[in-house]
């Protein structure tokens, strides 16, 4: 019930004011006057409706739409084992991520678009690397050769033009990627996998400052908890991509 729910906390930093401001809003009776509504968990803690905190923050000037250029491509990040599997130290919350995601890939198979798999790995002779893992100690894991690197057996046997494996936060950094777009005029990246708040996010802005418009089906991301995925999503919709529910990325990818 709660999960497209945000915490006042995270409400208040996306709308740029304190959850003070929230609250007061609240007591004096303003609140749905703003189109927002509370509800309280059973535990009396207060969340506010994803959409409607989407809706006010595109009323205050954020969230517009830049839509589907001419030619896309779909980049899949990380959706391999040591992302899905829920024993896994790096597994994020799986709903219907690897469904919407083949979903992605049969259409961009029909419509002859250019579909990338990226997946991290660590490499200890990497600086970037050793210095991520620093903050992220969980990488350890993903050598070249482990079979945590494997892409998710639902999604192992497709004919990826590109299988790129990267060191780096952004799909894009190392160059390769943005190479192989750039020569087939790429003017649109549709973005699935893991994690939003992290690759799925660095890639959105770097894509962004590529000069590519940037396409999120919010059913094929995915994060460690339903909190950071709503936060994410939202914030990424405001400044740097297109936020999409699947049934509308499908429908664009035909054109």
């Amino acid at each position: 019930m709660f999960e497209n729910l945000l915490t006042i906390s995270d409400a208040a930093k996306l709308l740029g004011v304190s959850p003070s401001t929230l609250r007061r809003l609240e007591k004096n009776g303003n609140i749905e006057e703003y189109g927002l509504k509370v509800i309280y968990t059973p535990g009396g803690q207060r969340r506010y409706i994803l959409d409607e905190v989407q809706q006010l923050y595109s009323n205050q000037g954020f969230s517009g739409q830049t839509g589907f250029g001419i030619k896309p491509a779909l980049l899949i990040r990380d959706l391999t084992i040591a992302f899905t599997e829920s024993h896994s130290q790096l597994s994020i919350k799986m709903d219907n991520q690897i469904a919407a995601t083949q979903q992605l890939i049969e259409e961009a198979l029909t419509d002859k678009i250019p579909i990338i798999f990226s997946k991290t790995i660590y490499e200890s002779e990497n600086k970037v690397s050793r210095l991520w893992c620093e903050k992220f100690p969980s990488l350890q894991i993903l050598d070249r050769e482990s079979t945590w690197v494997n892409i998710h057996p639902d999604l192992a046997d497709y004919p990826y033009d590109m299988v790129n494996a990267t060191v780096y936060i952004s799909t894009l950094y190392d160059n390769q990627v943005d190479d192989y777009l750039q020569k087939r005029e790429i003017d649109t990246v549709i973005l699935a996998g893991t994690t939003t708040s992290g690759s799925i996010r660095a890639t959105a802005v770097d894509a962004l400052q590529r000069g590519y418009r940037v396409i999120i089906p919010k059913e094929a991301v995915g994060d460690r908890n339903q909190t950071l995925q709503n936060s994410t999503l939202v914030d990424l919709n405001a400044r740097y991509a297109d936020v999409m529910n699947l049934e509308k990325v499908l429908k664009g990818m035909k054109l």
